[in-house]
């Protein structure tokens, strides 16, 4: 009988840090050994951020663009980076009544440090007229068809040809320079072009 009691009791002295444990704190039990988190841990435990969803926010960037010209409100306007050029324009009040409004392209990026001019209808006009006069007399090598090209000093029929065969496989020419890529036309040839060929 005595022995049955010590057995009982030595159950309960096992059992009794185990329940004193429950009772004031959190238990974790990592490889077998029982650890005590008191509530303050406890808390701060679980407000701890989980680093494998944690995601840094970073600043937003922007860009300062300067809009002037045939505008409302003429100035300096920051906006966050990868803005288009209307939404600086709205910033600045929009277009005066005077503003050649197609003279700029408003679904442009902004760019940090650029500078918009919205020229007015008077100024667009003269720029273009100024424009056309500096290409009178001049052959559009995009363009020109043989005989036009024929026109030009040191260009035949042969090198005609080969310069709109050229255009038409390389989808015209970016530069008049380019044009000493086609056979037959090198860099004297092209002194004597330079001055009477534009590309468009």
């Amino acid at each position: 009988m005595l022995l049955k009691k010590n057995k009982i009791i030595g159950t309960v002295c096992a059992a009794l840090p185990v329940v004193l444990l429950l009772a004031c704190g959190t238990v974790r039990e990592t490889s077998g050994i029982v650890t005590l988190l008191g509530e303050q841990e406890s808390a701060s435990a679980s407000a701890l951020p989980v680093m494998g969803n944690y995601v840094e926010q970073e600043e937003e960037q922007t860009v300062f663009v300067h809009i002037c010209g045939e505008v409302v409100y003429p100035g300096v306007y920051e906006v966050p980076a990868g803005s288009r050029l209307f939404d600086v324009l709205a910033l600045a009040g929009g277009f005066t009544e005077e503003a050649a409004v197609d003279s700029v392209n408003m679904a442009g990026q902004a760019v940090d440090g650029m500078q918009v001019v919205v020229p007015s209808l008077i100024a667009a006009e003269k720029a273009a007229e100024e424009k056309a006069q500096e290409k009178s007399g001049l052959v559009n090598i995009n363009t020109a068809t043989e005989a036009e090209l024929c026109t030009l000093a040191g260009i035949g029929p042969s090198r005609a040809a080969a310069i709109i065969a050229y255009r038409e496989a390389h989808g015209g020419f970016s530069s008049i320079e380019e044009i000493m890529q086609v056979d037959g036309i090198k860099s004297a040839t092209y002194e004597k072009l330079k001055n009477k060929i534009y590309v468009e």
